[in-house]
């Protein structure tokens, strides 16, 4: 029995599956100290729903980085690459989840702001990749998950209502969000937003420490 009784959860990939959000922050706020602009610890709040492609154009239009969005871009995506494909664990308990709710009839998607070319080699070498029926990056619908539009738009494209679809994540923000288009919603929790999490579990509709929960009857 899964939780919910949900047949399309829609996971996100950073800070849900993977355990990615200490080295990915710490490799996004080293650029800023390499360029001497200062911030305050909040700044990850707005850097997370961004995606590094967004995080590149704020870097350079609202923190004022003397470099291009794209030449941003690309050094994040140097950075990045290996982290993704080789250093970033699974979250504990992630395998067991998303195995026991496919053997039960669940369709499985991922819905990220990460770009397809960490998402994907990503997923695929930690061997989870051909569990997902569909994987997906905001920029697959050019917008944010921030955006309520969005989480329409997955639900056209699974062919379902949007109530029939449950987006699993860590954000608040995002949660609020897939909340308020109609989604079902289920918070995960994870240590960067250890300050959030109370509101988590008053927003979201279920809420779990770690993903092999959502097996519990």
């Amino acid at each position: 029995m899964y939780a919910l009784k949900c047949k399309n959860y829609v996971f996100d990939l950073d800070g849900t599956l993977l355990d990615s959000m200490p080295l990915a922050v710490k490799i996004v706020l080293d650029y800023l100290d390499e360029y001497g602009v200062p911030y305050e610890p909040s700044i990850v709040k707005i850097l997370t729903p961004l995606g590094f492609r967004g995080i590149s154009v704020y870097y350079a239009r609202e923190l004022g980085i003397p470099r291009t969005p794209d030449e941003i871009y690309a050094a994040f995506t140097e950075r990045l690459s290996k982290a993704y494909a080789d250093e970033m664990p699974l979250k504990t308990g992630v395998v067991e989840a998303l195995k026991g709710l496919k053997s039960q009839g669940a369709r499985l998607c991922v819905l990220t702001a990460s770009p397809h070319e960490f998402t994907d080699i990503c997923l695929k070498n930690r061997g989870i990749y051909e569990l997902f029926d569909c994987v997906w990056t905001a920029e697959d619908f050019g917008m944010l998950k921030s955006d309520v539009r969005i989480y329409g738009e997955v639900a056209n494209r699974l062919k379902v209502n949007i109530s029939e679809c449950a987006m699993v994540d860590d954000s608040l923000r995002v949660l609020k969000t897939a909340k308020s288009a109609g989604m079902r919603t289920i918070g995960v929790y994870e240590p960067f937003s250890e300050d959030e999490w109370a509101e988590i579990e008053r927003t979201a509709d279920f809420c779990v420490r770690r993903l092999d929960e959502l097996m519990e009857k």
